[in-house]
């Protein structure tokens, strides 16, 4: 983990009676540079949790958000997307959200990444044409 992180990470493990030692965070990839640290389904980075945590909380009707527990973690996962474009509804925006959710930025390098999670939507809205179709 980031050492500017961990102690945002003290302080979610804290609230959340959970032991920092034993508490699951990823791991980097071996041979890629990089850290690991991100929590849960949706996996967070502790600094990205703090600015979503109290919204998920009030959202989620709960005292305090769990980035372990699949429900906050898709709640925090549709806000952030959201912030970041998919809530305009354009390929654009929806693209720009999948590389920011998975990189942190637009950075052209990581285009792999939004250009599948885009092939994968439209082959969702195929399908679902197609369902509607066959049931007219």
């Amino acid at each position: 983990m980031r050492p500017d992180s961990r102690a945002d990470f003290l302080t979610i493990t804290k609230e959340l009676g959970m032991d920092p030692d034993t508490t699951p965070i990823s791991c980097p990839l071996k041979g890629v540079p990089g850290w690991g640290g991100a929590m849960g389904p949706g996996q967070f980075m502790p600094k990205t949790w703090m600015g979503y945590k109290d919204k998920i909380a009030v959202i989620n009707g709960k005292p305090s958000a769990n980035p372990w527990d699949i429900r906050d973690a898709f709640t925090g996962t549709a806000l952030y997307l959201a912030n970041f474009g998919a809530k305009s509804k354009t390929y654009n925006g929806e693209w720009r959200a999948a590389m920011i959710y998975f990189s942190g930025s637009t950075n052209v390098r990581f285009r792999f990444y939004g250009d599948n999670v885009m092939k994968l939507a439209s082959n969702y809205e195929k399908d679902i044409a197609e369902i509607r179709a066959a049931k007219q």
